[in-house]
């Protein structure tokens, strides 16, 4: 039973470091559609304490940013940042990217960082996977 389950969580590895690949991708092939660079200003930042997942370490205090910004005279109200900064405060001004043809569509200003960023932990992902299947499947038949 113990096998299966591993055998199982392998391939769920898998699955999931190829769906951060591949979105991954997604995110670097449509980096052109955000063609328009926009400042957006910060309307509410909310706290949160996160706790940690090792009891070592402390608990901290997490920052989410939300923004509104306008584009062709169309305001967009309590976006989520497309990117987080704990030193980020109520009025600040932040670069954004957005799509001109579909201006709902935010991104920070540099793409392709996030999508090299989840490609290789995909990537990652997937080998630990499948390394993990193939151990499984040899310790199978020993």
């Amino acid at each position: 039973m113990k096998k299966t389950v591993s055998i199982i969580m392998s391939f769920v590895a898998i699955v999931f470091g190829v769906v951060f690949a591949v979105s991954g991708i997604k995110t670097i092939s449509e980096k052109d559609l955000y063609d328009t660079q926009i400042k957006a200003t910060v309307v509410d930042v909310q706290e949160e304490w996160e706790s940690s997942a090792d009891p070592d370490e402390p608990d901290r205090l997490v920052n989410t940013a939300y923004i509104d910004y306008e584009v062709n005279g169309k305001k967009y109200e309590h976006v989520l940042a497309p990117e987080q900064d704990d030193d980020l405060k109520i009025g600040d001004t932040v670069d954004i990217l957005v799509q001109s043809k579909n201006p709902e569509k935010i991104s920070a200003l540099n793409p392709t960082k996030g999508g090299v960023i989840f490609i290789v932990l995909g990537v990652l992902v997937a080998i630990a996977g499948c390394v993990s299947v193939i151990k499984a499947f040899i310790g199978k038949r020993q």
